[in-house]
């Protein structure tokens, strides 16, 4: 995910921090109505998302266990989101790791209980206490009774609502089941909206994103639906152009301009090295630099593919790291390229194919 960063791993899965989150922690401290409250809240919303972590890593090492693998566990202001290479396709297990993290969340409420009585503090005590004062341990024993249930919750994308299109799932195709656990999901959101406006701003800020959670949810499965049986072969353009390290910038302006590719292989001979994208030509044409040659502008450190890599795989790996033009290769040899139009314009004709 774009404006997040690497702080560490766990069982080899890359934790990873969304730059937002520090504006929460900072929004927190300033609100505490001193600088001891200040302090107790950032402490408090660290410890939080230890507990998430726990709950993002459950659902992980049993995707883990189901041979799935996990890309990394990045930490939102909202929460955590434990990313997969594929959703499971077979239901039984998506209601299995989709109850991993409320379990995992209940568990460490069991050890908090424990913990809390072995103190002899009362758990009631709790109903007199903001999260900026009292007792630490008894505020995440509730906060952690609060992710399980409200995560159990069967509305899309939340746990419970993935456990709802896991239980449809195995009576309809999957299709159907995520749009109709989508729908729940969103109606909920609706609800929440509305009750956040009148009661608590943050429960606007969930509702929102349970909404657009849902939408895009929605919209990637239908792609990953639309894309699932084709193979990067059958999809990529053999006819395209490609530049030699001794052509100028001034030459990749005029074929950016008169061609329909706006991303350029660079080979020298039969080696591909490197990419020059749309970006770092109007980069070097808006600093002047026409008559330098390509390779002073090209992406070394490029992404590539295979005939045989299956497209919707492709698709994901592109969307995530924001890359427009893949180039498709044959052991050394580039034999065609990939790109998102070309996908969309696939994606087009099989969603037509289904409606007819």
């Amino acid at each position: 995910m774009r404006w997040s960063f690497k702080v560490g791993s766990v069982f080899s899965i890359p934790i990873r921090i969304h730059i937002t989150f520090f504006l929460l922690l900072a929004f927190v401290a300033i609100i505490g109505k001193t600088p001891t409250e200040g302090l107790y809240g950032v402490l408090f919303v660290l410890l939080v998302f230890v507990c998430v972590i726990l709950h993002e890593l459950s659902h992980s090492l049993v995707a883990m266990r189901f041979g799935h693998v996990v890309r990394n566990i990045t930490l939102l202001p909202i929460g955590g989101m434990a990313q997969m290479d594929e959703i499971p396709d077979d239901p039984k297990q998506e209601i299995f790791i989709s109850l991993a993290g409320p379990l995992m969340s209940v568990a460490i409420s069991g050890v908090l209980f424990g913990v809390l009585a072995f103190l002899h503090i009362p758990i009631e005590t709790i109903k007199s206490e903001s999260f900026f004062e009292g007792n630490l341990l008894l505020n995440l024993f509730w906060i952690n009774i609060f992710l399980a249930g409200f995560n159990i919750i069967p509305a899309f994308p939340m746990d419970g609502g993935r456990v709802l299109r896991g239980i449809l799932g195995m009576f309809i195709d999957h299709m159907r089941a995520t749009r109709i656990a989508v729908f729940i999901g969103q109606v909920f959101a609706i609800f929440l909206f509305f009750l956040g406006i009148f009661s608590n701003l943050w429960l606007v800020l969930i509702a929102v994103f349970i909404y657009l959670g849902a939408e895009g949810e929605e919209r990637m499965w239908a792609i990953r639906h639309a894309l699932s049986d084709a193979r990067v072969k059958e999809v990529m353009l053999t006819d395209f152009r490609t530049l030699s390290p001794s052509d100028l910038l001034s030459t990749a302006k005029e074929a950016f301009l008169h061609t329909s590719q706006g991303n350029f292989p660079v080979k020298y001979g039969d080696t591909l090295i490197g990419i020059l994208r749309r970006d770092l030509i109007v980069r070097g044409i808006s600093e002047g630099r026409d008559n330098e040659r390509v390779t002073e502008f090209i992406d070394r450190d490029f992404l590539s593919t295979t005939e045989r890599q299956k497209l919707v795989t492709l698709y994901k790996e592109m969307t995530e790291r924001g890359v427009e033009m893949v180039p498709v290769m044959r052991e050394k040899s580039l034999v065609g390229i990939i790109t998102m139009e070309q996908i969309g314009r696939y994606h087009m004709l099989s969603a037509a194919r289904g409606a007819k």
